[in-house]
């Protein structure tokens, strides 16, 4: 299991940051490489998602589900999946801090991967493992910025 974490700073009011992250359809949108995705309720959903490390290609089945936890403004997105004999397992913490002039999104992600993309290993899956997880709170971002701005 490898331990990533961020702080993506946002311009945005924090209400609007901690609707955003506890919605699966806006978290359900943010994932990179998303084919289709399907809310189940309002805290889970399903979703299909191309990942290729190396010479490895596969569609994922993925399941997620979004928790929130008694400390306010602060949420778990718990997601696993798995397809063509690998799986991974994604269970990040989310914290939504008012600073003065802005908004932090501070999140810390344990991803751990099995099967044949384990055993890439090394560099390669760790850069991408990295790359995806980035990309997840970079599109949080994103969304937010394209909400506000309709």
């Amino acid at each position: 299991m490898k331990t990533y974490q961020g702080v993506v700073v946002m311009d945005a009011p924090r209400n609007v940051v901690w609707d955003f992250v506890q919605d699966p359809d806006a978290i359900g949108r943010c994932m990179p490489d998303v084919i289709e995705y399907e809310v189940l309720d309002e805290r889970h959903l399903h979703a299909k998602v191309r990942v290729g490390v190396g010479p490895i290609r596969a569609v994922f089945d993925m399941n997620a589900k979004i928790e929130l936890l008694p400390e306010p403004y602060k949420a778990c997105l718990d997601a696993q999946g798995g397809g063509m004999g690998s799986g991974f397992h994604l269970l990040s913490t989310m914290h939504i801090a008012q600073e003065q002039d802005h908004v932090s999104l501070n999140w810390v992600a344990e991803v751990s991967v099995s099967g044949p993309l384990a055993t890439l290993g090394g560099r390669l899956l760790d850069n991408q493992v990295k790359k995806i997880t980035e990309q997840v709170f970079e599109n949080i971002r994103q969304g937010i910025a394209a909400q506000l701005a309709e």
